[in-house]
């Protein structure tokens, strides 16, 4: 019998012990290794081995919607064109805080005295110093993105030109929604009151108002629809709605945009317009031109997301008219999110990762309040 010193002793305990472990380990490594890619696909440790794309722009697509990314997306999808806020609301301020205060509404811009020097000052009309507020709502879509289509898009990975195009689309769609949503508001606002539908959570609708007071109106003395009626007639109507605005002080420039049904009664009467007057008649692509005042067809129209119709801009037998130096403005308040900084911004996206169902939220924000002048707006029923 041979005795081993103690040392000796477990010195071989050791190597059998560590001989053992790497014997499990090789037997375990032939059992899974046949299995090995698809298991590497499932652990996110294995994806960011074996594809380390796939981690950084795949499974977390925030990468895809920096800043400066959703910048240069912006930069380069085409204007979207809409008459209201293009032709009305071109004044778009980015405003601080998420409250628009009740003086910016009702403060009136006209010419007043002039105070004695060293005298008081004279406060702005309007602008009485009491405390209110009008709490603008978001527009607030989203576009799920689900673990199916960032698993479809491996096959472009390392293609950061093809990654840029998918985000670039999906942000269009975005884009599109808050610009159709706050076009909608601009136009609803003309009449002076906003009424605009806030969905539930819970599902349903809940309606927003804002009213900004009533705007002014003008009764023809002969509508158009009627059987006598002349271009006079229709000039007249013209020079009085212009009238009314001047008396408010504004009117320096005015468009004029009738309802389908005014424009088109007003095309009839200028295509059979027959006078040896100095007056002008001229039909063009821009509108019809009587006198000077050219009228524009507005028959555009908007979706109600709640009654799910289509809404005229201006109403069938009205025509409006809008003075542009009467100071219409929108201004973009505060966003409420902390990833965009709680700053006022027209757009801003995010991604939101997703358990169940697994993906990504990709949600945009923005926070348009379009404030109209309502003593620079005039309405006119021209046909009975």
């Amino acid at each position: 019998m041979i005795i081993r010193p103690y040392r000796e002793i477990n010195h071989m305990k050791n190597f059998f012990a560590v001989c053992s472990v790497w014997l499990g380990l090789l037997l375990l490594a032939v059992l899974v290794m046949p299995d090995a890619p698809a298991v590497a696909a499932d652990i996110p440790g294995g994806a960011l081995f074996v594809a380390p794309m796939l981690a950084a722009g795949f499974l977390n697509i925030r990468g895809l919607y920096s800043r400066e990314a959703i910048i240069k997306y912006l930069t380069g999808l085409p204007l979207i064109e809409t008459v209201v806020m293009d032709s009305i609301f071109t004044f778009r301020p980015q405003h601080p805080l998420a409250l628009i205060g009740a003086d910016t509404i009702n403060s009136v811009a006209r010419a007043m005295p002039l105070a004695r020097r060293g005298g008081r000052s004279i406060t702005v009309p309007g602008s009485s110093g009491a405390t209110g507020f009008y709490e603008p709502f978001p527009i607030h879509p989203d576009i799920f993105v689900s673990g199916v289509d960032l698993n479809n898009l491996k096959v472009i990975q390392g293609n950061q030109a093809g990654l840029d195009a998918w985000a670039q689309g999906k942000t269009d769609i975005l884009r599109r929604t808050v610009r159709a949503t706050t076009e909608a508001l601009c136009a609803v606002s003309l009449t002076g009151k906003i009424q605009w539908p806030v969905q539930l959570e819970g599902g349903g609708f809940e309606t927003y108002e804002v009213d900004f007071g009533a705007i002014q109106t003008f009764a023809p003395a002969v509508k158009w629809s009627d059987g006598a009626a002349k271009l006079k007639d229709v000039f007249l109507t013209l020079r009085g709605m212009h009238k009314k605005l001047k008396e408010k002080g504004y009117g320096g420039r005015v468009e004029f945009w009738a309802g389908e049904t005014a424009y088109n009664t007003l095309f009839a009467l200028a295509e059979g317009f027959v006078s040896t007057a100095q007056l002008t008649v001229a039909i063009s692509d821009a509108g019809i031109n009587i006198g000077g005042y050219l009228v524009k067809p507005r028959d555009e129209m908007y979706y109600n997301p709640q009654t799910k119709a289509m809404v005229p801009i201006v109403a069938a037998k009205f025509v409006k008219a809008i003075a542009l130096d009467a100071g219409h403005q929108m201004p973009y308040c505060a966003i409420d999110d902390l990833d965009g900084n709680l700053q006022p911004m027209p757009f801003f996206v995010k991604p939101i990762k997703s358990e169940n169902p697994s993906g990504y939220q990709l949600v945009a924000e923005s926070k348009p309040f379009p404030i109209p002048n309502v003593d620079g707006i005039c309405d006119a029923q021209v046909i009975a």
